[in-house]
Order: structure tokens, then C-alpha cells, then sequence
């Protein structure tokens, strides 16, 4: 059952980051997520944009590692299933009020997914958790800087084509928090390094603590 307690924005105060992982199906989720929450991160998404992802979101809750996000939710029966999966907390694409109004029924937060000020506005009004700027490529950390600076109020968190070299910059901006996938996860769900997930997700983690420390 979800936790009605979890207060996703204040978990995810003290690493900022959450690791997308957008290919469910790869046999090696489960130790990714166990060597992505052993390197101290309090949060991952995997997609659900295949049939059995759902199954992968079960396996990753069940590894206990850390909070495990299903994204790419989009209506109600989705919602549903992916908490009775096991899903810590939602995340949208865009904003779409069944999605908001099911988590809140369910006592799930939401990262919504938003572009334009209007968007960002209904996201928060309609009671996302966090605001997700997808995808944050195309404006880069200049467009949020606007958006951190016209809502201070609102948790920001740019997702989609965030690199390791402009994290640091995104949080200059104001972000309250990113996602990004290959940056920490490389090819790990391939039979990659599984210990340089750790590796590289703890020092991304240290440059995101310096950049808030200054």
C-alpha cells in the first residue's frame, strides 16, 4: 500500500537526483537498483513503456533499495496499478488531472510533467509534488532559471537530456531536483559495470552537493 506520510520533496532534499530507467524490461534492473541505492540515491523512475514494466517495478520495490517512481503514467487504471505494484510515487508526462486526482485517492505523490508556465501553474494547482520540466533539453538551464525565478515556490525538476556536464548548471538555476538516466546508469542493464553505476552516481552526487553548498 502506498505511504500516505511520504513527502517526496523533502526525501529527495538531501541527493537531489533521480535515475531514470527507461528500458523495464532489461533483466538487470533489480541490481541496478540495488548499486544505484547503495551509492545513496533516494529515488528512481522506471518507465512504463512496455508491456511488462509494471513486473520491473515490482522487482525494484522488492530489492528495497530506495524509492522506486513509475513514469510515464498517463490515465487512472494505470495509476492504479502501478501503486498496487508497488510504486512509492507517480510521474506524468504532462499534466493530466485524472492521473493527480487518482494518486491523491490513492495518497501517492505526483512529479508532473510540465513545459509552459500555464502547465507548470496547473501542475501545482491540481497538487503535484514536484513540477517535471520535460523535456528540459530544449530550453537548457537558462529556461530553468525562468521558471525556478517566476515560482520559487514550486519544486523544479528538469528531466530529459540532462548531461553530466549541465547538472551543475540546472542547479545553479534552482532546480530542486533532476533526473537523468545514462549519465549514472551507462550500460549497466546490458551487462555493463555494475559497479561503476556506484561510482558514477556517487560523484554526480558530490558535484551536486558542491554546487548547493556554495
Amino acid at each position: 500500500m502506498a505511504d500516505e506520510s511520504l513527502d517526496l520533496a523533502t526525501e529527495l532534499a538531501g541527493t537531489r537526483l533521480i535515475a531514470m530507467i527507461t528500458e523495464p524490461d532489461a533483466p538487470g534492473v533489480p541490481d541496478v537498483v540495488r548499486e544505484l541505492g547503495a551509492a545513496g540515491l533516494r529515488a528512481v523512475e522506471l518507465t512504463l513503456t512496455t508491456p511488462t514494466a509494471l513486473d520491473a517495478v515490482a522487482r525494484a520495490v522488492a530489492t528495497g533499495a530506495t524509492l522506486v517512481g513509475a513514469g510515464t503514467v498517463r490515465d487512472r487504471a494505470t495509476a492504479r496499478a502501478a501503486v498496487e505494484a508497488g510504486a512509492h510515487y507517480l510521474l506524468t508526462p504532462g499534466v493530466l488531472p485524472e492521473v493527480l486526482d487518482e494518486a491523491g485517492r490513492l495518497g501517492v505523490p505526483v512529479v508532473c510533467g510540465a513545459f509552459t508556465t500555464t502547465e507548470v501553474m496547473d501542475a501545482w494547482r491540481l497538487g503535484a509534488a514536484l513540477v517535471k520540466l520535460f523535456p528540459a533539453r530544449l530550453g537548457g538551464p537558462e529556461y530553468t532559471a525562468s521558471l525556478c525565478m517566476a515560482f520559487p515556490d514550486i519544486p523544479i525538476v528538469p528531466t530529459g537530456g540532462i548531461t553530466a556536464a549541465d547538472l551543475p548548471d540546472h542547479f545553479r538555476a534552482g532546480a530542486h531536483a533532476a533526473a537523468l538516466g545514462r549519465p549514472l546508469i551507462g550500460d549497466a542493464l546490458h551487462s555493463g559495470d555494475l559497479a561503476q553505476v556506484r561510482t558514477r552516481t556517487a560523484e554526480l552526487l558530490d558535484a551536486v552537493r558542491a554546487v548547493r553548498a556554495r
